[in-house]
């Protein structure tokens, strides 16, 4: 049977609006191991902490390249960056540590 997206957020325990992109974000079905680049260490996500997790990663190198042309629009691609970091560290603070800190 297959898992709808809306009901993944409550399998895993969480409320879908209070999960930040939720309105646009794809999630998927399984869990992941997602390893941090500059430390090796490796963490499993479960899949809507994975959909998050993307998010404010692209939010947060896209703002890099934003940075070179458009101010305003890095801005605001270091803030999605910023709700996705503060979301894990209320729901997920070892992730955090491990993969974001």
């Amino acid at each position: 049977m297959e898992t709808k997206t809306k009901d993944i957020y409550a399998e895993y325990g969480y409320v879908k609006s209070d999960v930040p992109f939720s309105a646009g974000m794809m999630v998927g079905q399984e869990h992941e191991t997602i390893a941090n680049r500059f430390t090796g260490v490796k963490v499993k996500l479960n899949p809507v902490e994975v959909a998050v997790y993307d998010v404010l990663m692209g939010s947060y190198n896209m703002h890099l390249q934003a940075a070179k042309d458009d101010a305003i629009q890095a801005r605001e691609l270091y803030n999605d960056f910023i709700k996705g970091k503060n979301w894990f560290i209320e729901n997920n603070p070892q992730a955090y540590f491990d993969l974001i800190d």
